[in-house]
């Protein structure tokens, strides 16, 4: 299978165009650190328009966790943002 991974670093994406590229899935990043608050910006958008699009989707979180808290407080900050959403493709 052939994918991307996708943050706001890649501004508006077509995921109409990337699907016809032959890619079948997205991996998209929700945010980092320990709080909700720091949700990557293009997060909804790109999981709306990769759903739209028909592409397999899945997430990740970009974690600095340096201990057990840090890292509790990074996945409920992540659990937050990726409420209700359904992915295809685990959360990383």
């Amino acid at each position: 299978m052939k994918g991307i991974d996708v943050s706001k670093w890649q501004g508006q994406v077509d995921f109409n165009a990337v699907k016809r590229s032959g890619v079948e899935f997205v991996i998209i990043k929700a945010g980092y650190g320990r709080s909700a608050t720091q949700k990557d910006p293009f997060f909804e958008i790109n999981y709306q328009r990769a759903k739209a699009a028909g592409l397999h989707v899945g997430a990740y979180w970009f974690s600095y966790a340096i201990n057990p808290d840090d890292a509790r407080a990074e996945a409920a900050a992540c659990a937050e943002v990726i409420k209700g959403k359904q992915f295809d493709f685990p959360i990383f």
